[in-house]
């Protein structure tokens, strides 16, 4: 029979390098010099940000990314992780 505390630690959440906040904050994905998606920012931490994103719109391995918030400002991003409508981003630099 398999020890308990062996599957939760299989189980246990990845520790995340910073703290998650949600949001709802309009940003354009930069695809090329004449393409831009527009996106949903969802979650947005120091190192990252969860978007939502048509799931048709085929995303490169990085990217530049538009935040429009209190100011617009440009970061160019790495892609982690894409499930459906959402993908996950990490910061560069």
């Amino acid at each position: 029979m398999a020890d308990p505390q062996d599957e939760a630690k299989r189980v246990a959440p990845v520790e995340r390098a910073g703290r998650r906040h949600r949001v709802v904050q309009q940003g354009r994905i930069v695809l090329g010099p004449e393409r831009q998606v527009g996106c949903v920012i969802r979650d947005l931490s120091r190192s990252g940000a969860k978007l939502r994103v048509a799931p048709e719109i085929g995303l490169p391995e990085t990217f530049s990314l538009v935040i429009a918030a209190h100011d617009l400002r440009t970061v160019t991003v790495r892609l982690r992780w894409r499930r459906g409508d959402f993908a996950g981003v990490t910061f560069e630099g």
